[in-house]
């Protein structure tokens, strides 16, 4: 299975400074998508179209069914920081796997391919984001605010989620292609599931690259401290397990740089991301073990509202 032209088409619909929530959905409707919401979102800085797209599985929720559902989230600022840059920036990594597997994922289902379960994808689409400071190099900002996105990008439904990020403006994952974040449940940092790693292998032929996440990076961004990105942010309006989705590179390139679309790695990501998919809602992997998640609870309790101080309430 390839999903290299998914994501080339998907980076040419992207890549264009008129783009509109309504012109992906007319986009990934005319390929066989067929629940798909666009909604604007407007805040100090500007506007964003946010889109929530959900695929049925054999065996979905939408089905009346009893297979879990898979989330899927397109973390970015924006695809475009114009006027200030022409062109599409570093950080629309993670609305291109997003739409690119949604793409996929349909044109799967069209095929007799279906999925056991639902997969509900969330990102939104802004061509003129603001860009931010941020060591080592700039990164995008939001035209709106981070926790109002947050509550959209999260919805009840998801069982599990995957949150896709562009990660590259950093010093402590130094790898050009995708890497893959501990699991994150409820503020805990959990172990790597060695389901994914097996996944990530098998998607890629090489070792799995880890991104080392601290406990600072899951602090709310109200929180003014160091944070590698927004990847792993969504674990604030879930109790759902969140694993962050990295595109990376070997050196540090600012999330606000054109030109720095890499399809390969994209490619790469969006067929790990797929697999997941067709893995968790047939109940053949898990992202943690529940065991150990219990034993932490009896031993150690909650920690959760204690990290999440000074974010907004959902």
């Amino acid at each position: 299975m390839s999903a290299l032209r998914h994501v080339l088409e998907v980076i040419d619909l992207l890549d264009d400074p008129n783009v509109t929530g309504e012109k992906v959905k007319k986009f990934l409707t005319e390929r066989g998508v067929e629940d798909i919401q666009v909604s604007e979102v407007r805040g100090d800085k500007g506007k964003t179209d946010f889109l929530k797209i959900r695929i049925p599985g054999r065996r979905g929720k939408s089905q009346n069914g009893d297979a879990p559902t898979l989330g899927i989230i397109g973390r970015l600022g924006g695809v475009g920081a114009r006027p200030e840059l022409v062109g599409m920036v570093s950080d629309a990594d993670g609305a291109i796997v997003a739409l690119a597997a949604a793409l996929k994922i349909a044109e799967m289902r069209s095929r007799g391919d279906d999925l056991e379960g639902d997969v509900v994808i969330t990102t939104h689409i802004c061509p003129n984001a603001p860009t931010m400071p941020h060591k080592p190099v700039p990164m995008m900002s939001s035209p709106v605010d981070i926790f109002e996105l947050l509550k959209l990008e999260v919805d009840p439904e998801m069982d599990a989620i995957l949150s896709v990020d562009a990660t590259k403006a950093n010093l402590v994952i130094n790898y050009t292609g995708f890497s893959i974040t501990p699991v994150v449940k409820e503020g805990w940092i959990l172990k790597v599931s060695e389901d994914l790693i097996n996944i990530y292998v098998r998607v890629t032929g090489e070792p799995a690259r880890i991104v080392p996440i601290t406990l600072q990076d899951i602090l709310p961004f109200s929180t003014k401290v160091y944070h590698i990105n927004s990847m792993m942010q969504p674990w604030i309006y879930t109790k759902a397990p969140v694993v962050g989705v990295a595109t990376t590179t070997s050196l540090p390139v600012p999330g606000s740089a054109t030109g720095a679309t890499n399809a390969w790695a994209l490619e790469q990501a969006t067929r790990f991301v797929i697999e997941v998919a067709k893995e968790y809602t047939a109940g053949r992997i898990k992202f943690y073990d529940e065991a150990e998640w219990n034993t932490i609870m009896q031993v150690h309790g909650r920690i959760d509202e204690i990290l999440k101080k000074g974010a907004p309430e959902k």
